[in-house]
């Protein structure tokens, strides 16, 4: 089952955090090739959401090819080794871009983040 973590205070649309949670689970490979979701109706009343949200996250999913649904039988994973190495790169882009902006939005100048960043790595 997804893991969602969704903060009705945040800037972040109800339904991007319910799309992130649903990719993150995917790139993570807690969610499969050929794995059911939860129906729309299921999902929605789970995280007490309008079912046209989570049909939208589905829909748009779908558009996407990370997902695939079919009349009758649901929604289920559809996972594409080349679309998933593209995602990965791309939460990663936008959590870096986050959290560079938080911290000059902070006051802290480039130097300083690119040493914390360095120390950080060398923690690693």
């Amino acid at each position: 089952m997804i893991k969602f973590n969704i903060n009705e205070a945040s800037p972040v649309p109800l339904y991007q955090q319910v799309k992130q949670a649903i990719l993150l689970d995917i790139v993570s490979e807690k969610l499969n090739e050929g794995d059911q979701l939860p129906s729309i109706r299921a999902l929605a009343k789970i995280l007490k959401l309008n079912p046209n949200t989570v049909a939208k996250v589905y829909y748009t999913l779908e558009e996407e090819g990370f997902i695939e649904g079919k009349r009758g039988s649901g929604y289920r994973v559809k996972v594409l080794k080349s679309r998933i190495d593209k995602l990965k790169i791309s939460i990663i882009e936008a959590e870096l871009k986050d959290f560079l902006e938080k911290a000059s939005c902070l006051g802290f100048k480039k130097k300083y983040i690119n040493d914390l960043i360095g120390r950080l790595l060398n923690d690693k």
